[in-house]
């Protein structure tokens, strides 16, 4: 077994709770209590994968196996959370070693990179979280025996704690987030993949767009916001889907909002915080065309196409902008498709309507 300082070591676990960038050292150091390079640590929220650290020895391999469809067919994950054990268990005691020789993870991806012997282990951790460490060993090393697994298990409850406390402060800080955005009058919550709410501010309680459903979850009365909704949320574990996503919501012809989605973050490495979207809601209320800064920033707009939106909601044609512009009409029209597709809408009008209740902020052009 590999020599390392104990005491420092599970003091370290439990600082890397409150600064997550330490742990691919300090997995490596646990490692190496069990002869073992390569180890990773996952957190898995609504039946995906949502974080993960990894040691250096194993980080590029790792990568590659990301980077592929065979997560999604192993039975790895399926049968280690099948198993409900509270420590450590080996392939061999997952698998047959015929059925392991066949196991996608091994065969697909341990083979052509040089890594066989596997160990893990599942940790419940307080809404909704869990977390799986995993243990791997090239092929020119032995199988895991009891000596390595008993020292794996020995790091098993400072992992578990170190966990409860990072997602402690994990929704502390959600908390905190939807009240500030309360201070300033923004209806927030923040939001799982599916729904779920883990916090939220009392503005977002008593909004008119959304409706509380079962099992804690949110959302929007208007049935095209929650089409668009449900699409934003699926993208959360998503690394190309990490743009905030804004889109309009209407309960009647007086009451209108833009919906903001925003991913608490979009590094896959970021252990607790990956896989959460903070939901607002921004009332419409002035009668006016909004200033094109507003617009490009609620919407993601180019330049061209916030002017265009501005414009529209002006009552200005297609034609009249172009020429004001200097530029064709199929460029114009071009640019409205990606305002309509931006913004959620699928007519100028409903574009028109959204666009004149978003507040006009002095000093835009």
């Amino acid at each position: 077994m590999g020599v390392v300082d104990r005491e420092a070591l599970i003091q370290d676990i439990y600082e890397a709770a409150a600064f997550p960038e330490r742990w691919p050292a300090i997995l490596e150091q646990i490692g190496r209590s069990a002869d073992t390079p390569g180890i990773v640590l996952l957190t898995r929220r609504s039946d995906a994968w949502a974080g993960y650290a990894v040691s250096k020895p194993v980080e590029h391999d790792f990568l590659q196996y990301l980077s592929t469809d065979i997560a999604a067919r192993s039975q790895t994950t399926a049968r280690l959370l099948g198993k409900d054990w509270s420590g450590f268990l080996s392939n061999l005691d997952l698998f047959s070693e015929q059925e392991w020789e066949a196991e996608p993870f091994r065969k697909e991806w341990g083979r052509k990179w040089g890594w066989n012997h596997a160990a893990a282990t599942a940790i419940q951790i307080p809404h909704g979280d869990s977390l799986v460490v995993h243990v791997q060993r090239r092929d020119s090393e032995p199988a895991f025996d009891r000596r390595s697994i008993a020292a794996l298990d020995s790091f098993r409850p400072h992992i578990a704690r170190a966990g409860m406390l990072a997602t402690r402060w994990r929704l502390q800080r959600l908390n905190a987030a939807t009240e500030a955005l309360a201070l300033v009058g923004l209806p927030a919550a923040v939001l799982d993949r599916d729904g779920r709410v883990l916090a939220a501010n009392q503005l977002m309680e008593a909004t008119a767009h959304v409706r509380w459903l079962a099992r804690g979850r949110i959302g929007l009365v208007d049935r095209h916001a929650q089409g668009l909704l449900q699409t934003a949320l699926s993208g959360l574990f998503e690394p190309s889907k990490d743009s905030v996503q804004s889109f309009a919501s209407r309960v009647s012809e007086s009451d209108a909002a833009v919906v903001h989605v925003v991913p608490t973050s979009g590094q896959s490495q970021d252990l607790f915080e990956g896989g959460l979207a903070v939901l607002v809601v921004t009332p419409v209320a002035a009668p006016e065309a909004p200033d094109a800064p507003v617009i490009r920033a609620l919407f993601d707009l180019s330049a061209g196409e916030a002017r265009v939106a501005r414009e529209l909601t002006r009552g200005q044609t297609i034609d009249q902008i172009a020429d004001t512009a200097g530029v064709t009409r199929e460029t114009v029209r071009s640019q409205v498709k990606a305002v309509l597709a931006k913004t959620g809408t699928t007519r100028q009008a409903e574009v028109t309507a959204l666009l004149a209740g978003v507040p006009k902020i002095r000093g835009g052009s």
